[in-house]
C-alpha cells in the first residue's frame, strides 16, 4: 500500500504543469499575443536576430522592469531588438479597454510595438512564468533559442551577462576609417 501511495505522489508531481520558464539552450515556447498596437505576434517573430526580452507577470513590477530596461537600452549593441513581455493575469471584471488604455498611457507611442501584452494569464502560462514582482530577462538568439535567462532584480552582473551574450558585428567593434586616412592594417 505504501509503494502505491508513493507511486501515486510521484505520478501526480510529474503530471502537474508547474512553471518552467524558458531555459538556456531551449527554444522559446509557442505563444500568440498582441502588442499595444494590436498586431499579433508569435515565437516566430523572435527569429533572425538576437533579441532582449524583459518579462513581467505582476502589475506592480513596472519599476523593476524599468530598472533593467534603461541600462540595457544603453549597453546592448545598436539595432538589437528589445521587447517587454507584459504577461499579466488581471481580474476579469476590469475591462480590457481600461487596462490597455493604462498600458498605452505609460508607454511612449513609438514603443507600442515593443510591448507584447496579455491580461488573461494565457501569455504567462504559455511562457511558463509564474506571477511574481521580480522580472525575467531573456536573450534569444536568431534561431529562437534562449541564451540567457535571468529571474532577478537588476544588477551590474546581470547586465554584463546579457550584454556578453550578444555578439557585436565587426563594424560595431571598430570605428569606420576616415575617408582621408589609410585603412588599418
Amino acid at each position: 500500500m505504501r509503494r502505491l501511495l508513493i507511486l501515486f505522489v510521484v505520478l501526480m508531481s510529474a503530471a502537474s504543469p508547474g512553471f518552467a520558464e524558458p531555459r538556456v539552450g531551449q527554444a522559446m515556447p509557442a505563444f500568440s499575443v498582441d502588442d499595444l498596437e494590436g498586431t499579433r505576434h508569435t515565437q516566430r517573430d523572435l527569429l533572425g536576430s538576437y533579441t532582449v526580452i524583459c518579462a513581467l507577470t505582476d502589475k506592480d513590477s513596472g519599476p523593476a522592469v524599468e530598472a533593467w530596461w534603461r541600462p540595457l537600452e544603453i549597453a546592448i549593441p545598436a539595432r538589437t531588438p528589445m521587447l517587454t513581455f507584459t504577461a499579466l493575469d488581471i481580474f476579469g471584471l476590469v475591462p480590457t479597454g481600461t487596462i490597455l488604455s493604462q498600458a498605452r498611457e505609460r508607454t511612449p507611442r513609438p514603443q507600442w510595438r515593443q510591448v507584447w501584452f496579455s491580461r488573461d494569464g494565457s501569455f504567462a502560462e504559455s511562457l511558463g512564468l509564474e506571477s511574481d514582482e521580480t522580472p525575467w530577462v531573456f536573450v534569444v538568439d536568431p534561431r529562437g533559442r534562449v541564451v540567457v535567462s535571468i529571474h532577478a532584480a537588476f544588477s551590474p552582473a546581470g547586465l554584463a551577462r546579457v550584454v556578453g551574450a550578444i555578439p557585436r558585428s565587426p563594424t560595431q567593434m571598430q570605428p569606420a576609417p576616415d575617408a582621408g586616412a589609410p585603412p588599418a592594417p
